[in-house]
């Protein structure tokens, strides 16, 4: 990922790859919907997402700046992004492109733009109409 990525195409791309495999002994995206946005839907994406990865530790969370400000104002401990950080123990990057209903955690690696190198170590949470 760099600063040309199309965050909307790549997002699409990720939400659409697991239906791509269907049936196949291919690698998938792990994919999960979310009914609110809260700290425990990105831990529940982390735990599914740690599972599949072959290096857990790289995993970071890519949120729209709309999200990332709606999880502050929802958690009372939580004052900014950097809080949110400490309490899941992985780097956040919010990006003003990534589209509102769709969370990543991926590792940087993985991706190439909007190509998809490293299926298995992306996961993507989609949330329901919360906002």
């Amino acid at each position: 990922m760099d600063e040309s990525t199309d965050f909307e195409e790549l997002a699409s791309r990720i939400r659409t790859q697991s239906q791509d495999a269907a049936g196949s002994g291919t690698d998938r995206v792990t994919i999960r919907s979310f009914q609110e946005l809260e700290s425990d839907a990105l831990s529940e994406l982390l735990e599914a997402a740690e599972t599949d990865a072959p290096e857990p530790g790289s995993l970071t969370f890519v949120l729209s700046r709309a999200n990332a400000e709606l999880l502050c104002e929802r958690e009372a401990d939580l004052e900014d992004v950097d809080d949110l950080e400490d309490e899941l123990g992985r780097e956040i990057r919010v990006e003003e492109a990534m589209p509102d209903d769709t969370i990543l955690l991926l590792d940087p690696d993985a991706v190439d733009g909007e190509e998809l190198l490293e299926p298995e170590s992306i996961a993507c949470g989609i949330v329901g109409s919360d906002h």
